[in-house]
């Protein structure tokens, strides 16, 4: 039997209990102490960054704008401008910012939402009010923290460094989209290990980039928001049909790929000397064939959470990049556009990408 199997058998106990059966982080345990405050101003040291993935020198900064040209086909611009003013009024320590509507507070104040697009602030901001006026007025929301004030800077300043150190330190601005998957689904797979146990964590994605472990729904969110921060359009996605299970869903050359980066940690694989590289840039058979039945996806941050209830397709029919029967990667000529692997046999191969 094949070693994935044995894990997807784990991932169906330990997906269920880890928070991808409601679409939504698993929350923080009962008893906890948390409470609200409304910051302080928080003024970060550095200087302020653009929204751009890249600075004229030829690195990646920080970008506090993540988007998904796929997932904007299902929200609207305002919904992404009030996310955009939120993010950018607690960075600066505020604790009220613009949104045109009600519905767009709403949105870009959502825990899910936050945790995906904005980490460090998930379930540490609430879209609430403290004194018990309305929390959305005239065109203004109001922000509530859930920790004091220089807490929530430091916790914020440290994500971006870490982020941006590991943009930084496995891509480069000039790769391809394809290179920069490639190279962030080796980065999880080599940095990253599997979390067996039921994991209570009040945020999915920023106590996964913290602790390096957790489960497919961490891994999936993860792995998205380095595309992201790269400018490659990721999703986290999963499916409740066959093996309950979460990956993400890649937007490529305007065609979508399945990416599995927890099937492909080497943590999983005890003595398995390369990353399999099985799981990268999948189509939807090649889902149904490992028993994720893709019937009707569910993406964590769509409004409507099924992608049934989008309107918008999130199908992956491409076959163009199949690399399968447990390959392990060796090398990336990307002068030549050229993938090295090794087959289960030991035979060495190439695969030329640059389709």
């Amino acid at each position: 039997m094949k070693s994935k199997k044995i894990i997807g058998i784990l991932l169906v106990a330990a997906v269920l209990l880890s928070g991808c059966n409601n679409g939504g982080p698993v929350q923080t345990s009962a008893g906890s102490t948390e409470t609200s405050q409304t910051a302080e101003k928080i003024v970060f040291t550095e200087s302020e960054p653009e929204t751009s993935a890249t600075e004229s020198k030829g690195k990646f900064e920080f970008n506090p704008h993540v988007y998904s040209a796929q997932l904007a086909k299902s929200v609207p611009q305002e919904y992404w401008d009030a996310l955009y003013n939120l993010c950018d009024a607690i960075r600066a320590g505020e604790s009220t910012f613009k949104c045109a509507s009600e519905e767009a507070y709403k949105w870009s104040t959502d825990d899910t939402i936050l945790c995906c697009l904005f980490p460090a602030a998930g379930l540490k901001v609430k879209g609430e009010s403290d004194d018990g006026s309305p929390a959305f007025e005239n065109g203004t929301g109001k922000i509530s923290y859930k920790m004091p004030a220089d807490e929530y800077a430091k916790r914020q300043a440290e994500f971006e460094t870490m982020i941006t150190d590991i943009i930084n330190s496995t891509v480069e601005p000039d790769d391809t989209d394809y290179e920069k998957a490639l190279k962030l689904y080796l980065y999880v797979a080599e940095n990253y290990t599997y979390e067996y146990e039921v994991v209570q964590w009040d945020n999915y994605v920023y106590k996964t980039f913290m602790k390096k472990t957790g489960q497919c729904i961490n891994f999936a969110a993860v792995y998205a928001y380095l595309l992201m921060q790269v400018g490659v359009d990721g999703l986290p996605c999963g499916t409740y049909d066959g093996m309950c299970h979460a990956w993400t869903y890649v937007t490529i050359n305007g065609k979508g790929y399945h990416i599995d980066t927890t099937w492909a940690l080497k943590d999983c694989y005890p003595g398995v000397e390369n990353v399999y590289i099985d799981y990268f840039m999948m189509s939807d058979a090649e889902r149904n064939s490992d028993n994720c039945i893709i019937n009707d996806l569910t993406v964590d941050i769509l409004p409507g959470y099924w992608v049934s209830r989008s309107n918008v397709s999130y199908a992956a029919t491409d076959n163009s990049y199949n690399i399968r029967s447990y390959c392990g990667f060796i090398s990336l000529d990307e002068d030549n556009k050229v993938l090295h692997y090794k087959t289960m046999e030991g035979e060495l191969k190439e695969f030329h990408y640059d389709i």
